[in-house]
Formats: structure tokens, sequence, C-alpha cells
């Protein structure tokens, strides 16, 4: 039976092999990149050692952390997919920071303000509807960063 160990050790140790994967330390152990991989290879040598799965301590860099940090940035993603349309109406790149954001908000402000149109009033109609949307669209992206930075 442990020569069928030896045969998935040697498998496992094979699909692993390249020099782009790891490097080797001052006592010639090979130290994964990937800290996740390097957790799986420590633990699995340690099983292989002593013969028994001991838990790993929890850690930044566990699988419940790593699954809560990929939810956390899929919702990110999904909430700032839904503000596409306002990076739109504000003119900046969809992933532009907030400080660029605020900039355009600021400039497009001043361009579309209602009272630069006082006098005509179908531009002052006009001019008003613009200056809503470009406020909506800065209070929605604003919104969405506050809420971001509390997840």
């Amino acid at each position: 039976m442990p020569d069928i160990f030896d045969s998935i050790e040697s498998f496992f140790r094979s699909l692993f092999r390249g020099d782009e994967n790891y490097s080797t330390d001052a006592e010639g152990k090979r130290r994964y990149y990937d800290p996740d991989m390097q957790d799986a290879w420590d633990e699995l040598d340690e099983y292989l050692r002593e013969g028994k799965n001991t838990p790993k301590p929890e850690g930044p860099r566990t699988a419940q952390n790593s699954a809560r940090e990929n939810a956390r940035r899929q919702r990110i993603r999904h909430m700032k997919e839904a503000l596409r349309q306002d990076y739109a109406i504000l003119k900046v790149r969809f992933d532009a920071p907030f400080e660029e954001v605020k900039k355009a908000h600021k400039n497009l402000l001043r361009q579309y303000h209602p009272d630069r149109f006082a006098n005509d009033p179908a531009r002052f109609k006009t001019a008003t509807e613009i200056a809503q949307k470009i406020n909506q669209a800065f209070q929605n992206i604003k919104a969405f960063e506050q809420q971001k930075k509390k997840m």
C-alpha cells in the first residue's frame, strides 16, 4: 500500500514542477510564489511525514478568508457594473479613480449649471435636466465608494 502513496506523491510533484512556479530557499526547499500553493504543499508534506492531517490555525490566508474575500470582490464588481451608465454620464472611464470622478463632476456642473442659461428658458430647462443627471450620477458613485470602504 505505501507504494501507491509514493506513486501519488511522485505524480503530484511532477505536476507542479517548473521553474516559473517556485524558487529554492537556502535550505534547498521549494518555496512557491503562490501562497495558497505553498500552504497546500506544506500541508501535503506534513501529511506524508506524519501520516495525519493537522488543522491549520486560522490566519490571513485560510480558505474561508479567501472565499470571503472573493465574494466581497464579486459583490463590488457587480455593484460597480450597475454604475457603468453613471460613469458615462460623467464622461470618465469606467475604472476611473474617485478623485477623477469628482473633478469631472465639478467641470461638467460648471459647463451645464442652469444659472448660466437664466436668460433663455428653453436652455435653462435643458441645463437643469442635465445638471440633475450629473448630480445623480455623482451621488450614485459616491455612495458606492463609501459602501465599498465599509465592506
